[in-house]
């Protein structure tokens, strides 16, 4: 069954019906060549032999509870290794730490919201953080291990950070960013560790950066325009923030420093949340029943995978 993230459902009402819809979406220009060298499919699938690939889905079963799906991170003619149904709620965000360790972020419906921990190759989640201001969409992990939660309350964005092994929340940092149809988008971070993260109200991007120890954001000021719309984003470890666009079916690419795209990957169902491999390589979630794999420096999708789910978000291990 396709699904939209809460947000979205609420843009519908304010937004075109092209917006909305994953047919009769024009597809940006294609910007100048990559920044990082574009690596073929099949040096994509040696470098990811080892790595598994994570899949949000929010329409499990029984309705209400979600589960996680995990197949090889080289995505052509994989098979789906196994799923993740214990402790998954509602999954939406994902993130995977240095130490291969997966964190989910579940929205409440049969079961609260809860920020799940598992071990590499558990089913079952070892630790759980259900103590929120708001409804955690995304979480993010530095490397110490303190996870970052992206939250809505009051269609207001709340980044709350919690010390490894704790339900406590450390600090609780108002994003400055709300509205309508507020969605909380993805987080990253760049090489020099600051959190960099996507809030999206109104069907508009908004994209600030929590330096390290800092207690307020600042904007980020990239040239968004009006097409680039999130909510997902995400960085690789040269410091490229590559930028999805729901109603652009599109990823923005920005180069380090830079407030205008050098390039955009074309033809990506982009609801959903992205996640971007050290090397550059990008999974983007639709928000809907398909996951693309777009290999290191590429314009175009690599390789769309197809489940009976609704994919909200992704993560590949380290």
């Amino acid at each position: 069954m396709t699904a939209l993230r809460p947000g979205l459902l609420a843009a519908c009402a304010i937004a075109a019906l092209s917006a909305c819809t994953n047919s009769g979406m024009s597809s940006s220009t294609l910007g100048s060549g990559a920044l990082l060298p574009q690596m073929a499919a099949p040096a994509l699938a040696r470098q990811n032999t080892s790595r598994v690939l994570y899949i949000a889905d929010i329409d499990g079963q029984p309705p209400g509870v979600g589960q996680i799906h995990v197949y090889p991170a080289a995505m052509k003619s994989a098979q789906q290794i196994r799923t993740i149904t214990n402790g998954t709620g509602r999954p939406f965000g994902l993130w995977v730490d240095g130490k291969n360790i997966l964190y989910a972020a579940n929205l409440a419906n049969k079961y609260p919201s809860s920020i799940t921990e598992f071990k590499p190759g558990a089913s079952s989640p070892f630790f759980q953080i259900n103590n929120f201001k708001g409804y955690p969409e995304s979480v993010a992990v530095d490397a110490q291990q303190n996870v970052y939660v992206n939250e809505s309350f009051e269609d207001e964005g709340f980044v709350q950070e919690y010390a490894p092994g704790s339900n406590t929340p450390l600090r609780t940092i108002d994003t400055g960013i709300g509205g309508y149809a507020f969605t909380p988008g993805s987080m990253a971070f760049d090489p020099q560790g600051n959190l960099i993260i996507a809030e999206q109200a109104r069907l508009v991007l908004h994209i600030v950066k929590l330096a390290r120890g800092a207690s307020k954001v600042v904007p980020l000021n990239l040239d968004l325009g009006s097409n680039i719309n999130g909510p997902g984003m995400g960085i690789d470890r040269v410091g490229n923030i590559y930028v999805a666009s729901s109603t652009g079916a599109s990823v923005s690419v920005f180069a380090p420093g830079q407030n205008e795209p050098s390039r955009t990957i074309s033809s990506v169902g982009a609801y959903g949340l992205t996640w971007v491999t050290p090397e550059g390589a990008v999974y983007q979630a639709s928000g809907e029943g398909t996951l693309t794999e777009i290999a290191r420096g590429a314009n175009s999708p690599t390789y769309t995978l197809s489940c009976q789910c609704s994919a909200q978000g992704a993560a590949v291990s380290r």
